[in-house]
Parts: structure tokens; sequence; C-alpha cells
């Protein structure tokens, strides 16, 4: 309530002040004030102030202006001279007529008719000499008729001398009929007469060779000795054979036997596809495994380790020992252990040793795949894994997403070999693979196929 009051003051007193000062200005003014209507005289000895806008009456342009007096020039002392005070124009310069020096223009001898000395032709500007004209070139020596060889000189003989018989040799005498009669043998024109054959039962003792095949004493006629068949080289001899009309690129899988016996071989020998197995030379049942797989219709590679530190004749000795022990194996491969690229001895000297058996070689990945270049390179067929896809336990939908890699690149190399174990879940993955539809776009063949598919 305090604050409406007070604000109802203020209010109030503003109003006031407006309607104040509004009838103030409307006020007329009051009757006793008169104007000023002249300036005020000032008191005495004040000057007048100018008034404001006002113009002086004369102009300050013609007045004279007051300045200082100009100093009057000093005297000069004893012994100056006085300035120079010439005031004399100067003198007025003289204008000479035209310089006999020009050389005034010869005036010709007639009018104003062009004198001709003679005729004297334009020369052109200093060119380079104008080539001459090439000498017309001799036609070329070409013979249309060649010269003929030489004819051989005739020899006034016989064309065909005729052997002559040896003087003491009586039983040549017989060989012809014109011979018997005594008649001389006739002449030969201009080709070697043939001779008709005489009695074809008339022995030629001299005629007999020691080469060819004779007649024993008991009438038994010998047998020439029977051609022996070629020897295959083990990597033809124990492989499997692979249908593949259509042409498709070459996908091999090797399974390792680990020894375990966890794998029914009869459920495996049902498998649709073919498979290869990976026995160890080292298992002490490795012939027997390798006999019951080839049985099957599996191929056998002989798994072999190495040490680096061996020596090239340990090596081949090493491996004698190894290939004995499967004569059935197609190939050998590199072992998980020791392996046989421990040195490059080492590997040269497995290379020079399957090129001399006749096996192939199945290699690990290593670098650059150095050891199976140069196997290859030495006439063993040979390979390298592209990939080991149950080493670390992987689950069948990983395993088979390794093979599906395997399949694509097979297209892209024309051939790959993948790696794994012989066990129940490797052998499951491989089964629901075959299934799918990426399994066939690769052939899957024995593990041989590979090896002469890549190189």
């Amino acid at each position: 309530m305090l604050r409406g009051f007070l604000s109802g003051i203020i209010w109030g007193g503003i109003v006031v002040l407006i309607v104040v000062g509004a009838a103030s200005l409307l006020a007329p003014l009051p009757a006793t004030v008169t104007p000023q209507t002249s300036a005020v005289q000032g008191t005495a000895g004040a000057t007048e102030p100018e008034t404001a806008g006002a113009l002086e009456g004369t102009s300050r342009a013609d007045a004279a202006v007051d300045g200082p007096a100009k100093p009057d020039a000093a005297a000069p002392a004893e012994g100056e001279a006085p300035p120079l005070a010439d005031t004399d124009p100067a003198p007025r310069p003289e204008t000479g007529g035209p310089e006999a020096d020009l050389n005034a223009p010869e005036n010709p001898d007639e009018g104003g008719a062009v004198r001709v000395v003679g005729d004297s032709p334009v020369l052109p500007n200093p060119q380079a000499e104008t080539p001459d004209a090439p000498d017309a070139e001799e036609d070329p020596s070409i013979s249309t008729n060649p010269p003929q060889p030489q004819v051989p000189e005739v020899v006034e003989e016989e064309a065909f001398p005729t052997p002559q018989p040896a003087e003491d040799s009586a039983e040549t005498a017989d060989l012809t009929p014109e011979a018997e009669a005594g008649a001389p043998p006739p002449e030969p024109e201009d080709a070697p007469v043939m001779k008709p054959a005489g009695d074809l039962g008339k022995a030629f003792p001299q005629r007999k060779s020691e080469r060819l095949p004779t007649i024993a004493g008991d009438g038994a006629q010998a047998e020439p000795t029977a051609t022996q068949a070629p020897v295959l080289r083990p990597v033809l001899a124990n492989a499997e054979p692979l249908e593949n009309p259509e042409g498709k690129p070459i996908m091999a899988i090797v399974l390792v036997d680990l020894g375990d016996g966890g794998v029914d071989l009869d459920a495996l020998s049902a498998f649709p596809y073919p498979l290869s197995i990976a026995i160890s030379t080292l298992d002490p049942q490795a012939s027997e495994k390798a006999a019951q797989y080839r049985a099957r219709g599996f191929e056998v590679l002989a798994m072999i380790d190495i040490p680096g530190a061996a020596a090239p004749a340990d090596v081949e000795v090493a491996m004698a020992a190894h290939l004995s022990v499967m004569p059935e194996a197609v190939a050998v491969i590199e072992g998980l252990g020791d392996g046989l690229q421990g040195s490059k001895p080492v590997s040269d000297q497995v290379s020079e040793v399957l090129a001399q058996a006749g096996y192939g070689l199945l290699m690990l990945p290593n670098g650059l795949n150095t050891a199976q270049k140069l196997a290859a390179k030495a006439g063993v067929p040979s390979a390298t894994v592209f990939r080991d896809f149950d080493s670390k336990g992987q689950s069948e939908v990983v395993m088979r997403r390794f093979l599906d890699q395997a399949a694509f690149k097979a297209g892209q190399e024309d051939g790959v070999v993948m790696l794994g174990r012989l066990r129940a879940e490797t052998v499951s993955a491989l089964l629901l693979w075959g299934l799918q539809d990426r399994a066939r776009t690769v052939a899957l063949a024995p593990v041989s196929a590979a090896l002469n598919t890549i190189d």
C-alpha cells in the first residue's frame, strides 16, 4: 500500500510540472517589459564592440602596410672593395651565317633528269650458296641372270664303278649266272644295273653273321630277350587315379595320423571325396598303418624330421632308413618337429635324395618357401601347404571358413594343399563342408595330383 502511495505522489508531481511548463510557454509576456531596440552606449574611453556580421565600409587591400624601415647599408670599411653592383644589360648575341663546312648536295649535270650510268642489277642479300643439283646416279648393276654353279668335272671313268672280286677268291665267281657262263658283266650306262638273283638255295658262307639268331643243336630256336617293363617312380606307382573332366582347380587335404586311433578306418573309407594320410616314420606301427590305408584307397605320405645340424652324408643315410619303413608312400611330408628346413644343406640333400628315389615332397610354409622352389627346380614334384586349418583347436565353423578360403585360393593358383589332423572334429567339419556349394568349385583330389599340378 505504501508503495502505491509513493508512486502516486511521484506521478502527480510529474504531471504538475508538465502542466506548469506548458502554461508558462503559452502565456503572453508582461506589459511592463520593453524590448531593447538600440545599441547601448559604452562608457567613456571604452571601445565600441564590432557588430557581428557587419561589413567594413572601406577595403583594406589598398591600405598602406606599415612595416619596419629598411636599414641603411653599412659603409664598407677601409681596405674592403665595395660589392659589385653592375646593372648593365648583357651583350646581345651575334648570329652567324650558314656553316661553310656543310656538304651541299651535288647538282645533277642536267636538269631534273636522273643520270643513269648503266644497267646495275639489284643484288640479293648475302645468302648461302645454292646447292648444286645432284649428279645422276648410275643404274644399279643388278644381274638378272645370276651365275650358274660350275659344272662338276666329268670323270671319264665309270659313274658307279663295280667292285672287282679278289683274284684269289674262287667262291665269288659263282655269285651270278653270267659268271658261270663265262660272259663278261654288262657295262652300266646311265644308271646302275640291278643284277637278278641267282639260285636262292645256294649258300654263301662268307655272308654269315654271328648277330643273327642261330639254330641250336637240339632243334629248339633261341628266343630273343624279353623287354623289361619300365619301373615307375613311387609318386606315380603309389598314386590314386583322379577324374577331373571339367578341369577344376585341384584341392588336396592331408590328415596327420596322431597314433591315437580315434577314427574308425571302416567309416573313414566311406568318405565322399579323396583324402591323404600322413604317418610319422617313427611310429612303431608305421608299416602296418600304411598298408591298411593303401588297402582302403588312401594315399600315404612319410612324415620325416631331420635336425638342421645333420651333415649331408647323415641326411642321405637317414632318408634311406625312413623311406624303407614305408614303401607305399607317394611322397614325403615335412614333420611338425625339426622338419626338413633346418638348414640349406639338409634341404638340398633331401631334394637330391627324393629326385633320385622318385618321391614327391610336401613342405610347410616358411618365409619365401625357398627350399620347396629349389626342390621343384631339381625335378622333385613338390608343393607347399597353404594352411594348417586345425592346429590350434579351431571349431568346426572356423575350419569350414578356412576351407572356403582355400577353395577360393585354388582358383587363383590352380591348386592348394590343406593340412589337418585325423580326429573326429576335423572329419566332421570336412564332411559338412563337402556338402556346401564352395566345395563344388574345386576338384577334391589326392595329394599326388596336387604335386603334379602345383609348380
